[in-house]
């Protein structure tokens, strides 16, 4: 019950910042008109350098949503940072499901969004963080696993990889993962397929393997607060990684759902009430940071080989600055797209 009245009181007040701080905006990428709104904290100034969410939905939904439902504009007002739900095209994320969009840039353009919420809202480039749900959580190992940004954080819902990135992945940075799924997920299968992807055990597997972490995680059962829910659930944490975090929330009985949101979204299955997702999420992406280096696509060293210019993600001739993903052009035609983090 208790938790049950803190979410009402969450969307209440989620309701009255919306109608404050949001703003709709799009830039053309690719010769795409892409959509997204993000919400800023009243207090936000342009001068302060603040933390950035993006938040990907699931297929036949929109970024302004899921934004309705999940709350995160009420935890960004509170704990003091910049959350933004971008639009898919056809509501639908390019994965790698082959299905879906299988043309469309979207790991191209969630980087550019990153730059642009960068360059105009000031959002800090070592504190950007991925979390979504079902198809957009997809997309978030697909970043994660391709992009020349650092992301501190991710947090995903629902969904795996899909098989061709899971086969290819190749990730630059140690993003500190947790994972949501429950067991009884009648959409992404909790024991994966072969027209969805892979299975919640081969992802934890996938992910241990590059971040060295012990074998068997440590598991605690959390509080079952709510006994009519029919589900319980188990984190599921990853010892001694290499420079990383990796958890799994396990929703034994939990369908495909965010725990912890009763609002009618398209979901399937049972929702877990025992805890609230979004500020579980959060609770676990806040205050992770990129430290270290980013060199994406290197080229091979070639002392004959000088450099011409350098230019940003979106194509403009610049200087050498940190903080800023950059792509350098030698003079035998070669690239090498860097950032450099103080």
């Amino acid at each position: 019950m208790k938790l049950t009245t803190k979410i009402i009181s969450i969307l209440l007040l989620l309701v009255s910042l919306t109608l404050n701080a949001q703003t709709n905006d799009s830039f053309i990428h690719n010769g795409l008109t892409r959509n997204f709104v993000y919400y800023k904290p009243s207090s936000w100034t342009p001068s302060e350098s603040l933390p950035l969410l993006i938040v990907l939905h699931g297929v036949t939904q929109t970024g302004s949503g899921l934004m309705n439902i999940t709350g995160f504009n009420s935890i960004a007002e509170s704990d003091n940072f910049i959350v933004c739900y971008p639009d898919g095209i056809n509501a639908s994320w390019n994965a790698d499901m082959d299905i879906i969009n299988s043309q469309v840039d979207d790991l191209g353009f969630i980087e550019e969004l990153s730059i642009y919420m960068q360059n105009n809202l000031n959002t800090d480039p070592t504190k950007q963080y991925l979390t979504g749900i079902s198809n957009g959580a997809f997309m978030c190992y697909k970043i994660l696993c391709e992009s020349t940004q650092c992301y501190a954080g991710a947090a995903t819902v629902a969904g795996t990889m899909s098989h061709s990135v899971s086969q290819n992945c190749n990730p630059q940075n140690n993003t500190d993962i947790l994972h949501i799924h429950g067991t009884l997920d009648g959409v992404v299968s909790y024991n994966g397929s072969p027209s969805t992807g892979i299975s919640v055990d081969e992802l934890m597997q996938t992910w241990k393997s590059f971040y060295n972490c012990d074998e068997i995680p440590n598991i605690d059962q959390m509080p079952n607060i709510n006994i009519l829910d029919l589900s319980y659930a188990e984190r599921h944490t990853y010892l001694n990684c290499d420079n990383a975090e990796l958890e799994h929330i396990k929703v034994i009985g939990g369908g495909h759902q965010w725990p912890g949101i009763l609002t009618i979204w398209g979901g399937v299955g049972t929702i877990n009430m025992d805890f609230y997702s979004p500020q579980i999420i959060w609770d676990f992406l806040n205050g992770k940071e990129c430290s270290q280096i980013s060199q994406i696509n290197q080229a091979d060293n070639n002392n004959s080989k000088k450099l011409v210019k350098i230019i940003d993600m979106m194509g403009r001739e610049t200087k050498f600055k940190t903080n800023t993903p950059l792509i350098l052009i030698y003079s035998d035609g070669t690239k090498e797209k860097i950032i450099q983090l103080n």
